[in-house]
């Protein structure tokens, strides 16, 4: 078996996810607030940030679906695929779109606009507004774009490099 060391980073995650959680249990209303605190200045301040940056990132996906970087295999150069075009799409929509269909397609946006409304006032118009705009960007091709940059971030470098 090997000897394997941990690294300085996983130290460092630890500690802090200790400390954020021991401060959960002893003080809960202190960390709702203050999460809510946060999430309130982040949707207000750089709420076009990430809109922008999930814009950039479909654009890398769309380039990387059209450019030389498209013929790119994800394995060893000549192996065969393990499942088919339609197989992929099939797997990939069960997978993504499955519960989201059935369960969230309904309980996002009366979620965002009666409860978790960080800008406006739970059950007013423009909170309804918000939700329903929140939805579509959660579960459009935004969110495909975004998956598949992480996905194919993740399998060029385990398949094709050959990294863990």
């Amino acid at each position: 078996m090997k000897n394997k060391s941990v690294s300085l980073v996983f130290w460092v995650s630890l500690v802090i996810c200790t400390i954020f959680v021991a401060f959960g249990a002893i003080f809960p209303k202190q960390l709702e607030k203050l999460t809510q605190n946060i999430t309130t200045f982040i949707a207000l301040h750089f709420s076009w940030y990430y809109l922008l940056l999930v814009l950039v990132i479909l654009f890398v996906c769309v380039y990387i679906l059209f450019s030389r970087y498209a013929n790119i295999t994800l394995g060893e150069e000549g192996e065969d695929p393990e499942f088919s075009l339609p197989s992929w799409f099939a797997m990939l929509f069960s997978a993504g779109m499955g519960i989201g269909l059935v369960f969230w397609t309904t309980a996002e946006p009366i979620s965002h606009a009666f409860k978790l409304t960080p800008i406006h006032k739970a059950g007013t118009q423009s909170a309804i507004n918000d939700a329903m705009q929140f939805s579509f960007f959660h579960w459009g091709i935004h969110a495909w774009a975004v998956y598949g940059i992480v996905a194919l971030v993740f399998a060029y470098f385990s398949f094709h490099k050959g990294y863990p």
